[in-house]
């Protein structure tokens, strides 16, 4: 394989990943929305903190691991 191959694969695997990561987040925020006061006291969250969170574009954020 030549570099630029090597280049354009690269490229290629940090876009799925990055839309992997990106679809996880918009799951992990949508799970927020779900969860009861008791499941959120649990995590340390305010239901208030968790609707904020949840409505905050998928773009923005890193994803929890």
């Amino acid at each position: 394989m030549s570099f630029r191959d090597n280049w354009f694969t690269a490229i290629l695997w940090k876009a799925a990943h990055g839309g992997v990561d990106r679809y996880a987040i918009a799951r992990e925020r949508a799970r927020l929305r779900e969860m009861s006061e008791t499941e959120l006291s649990d995590i340390g969250i305010s239901r208030r903190e968790a609707i904020d969170e949840s409505m905050r574009p998928f773009w923005q954020g890193r994803r929890c691991h």
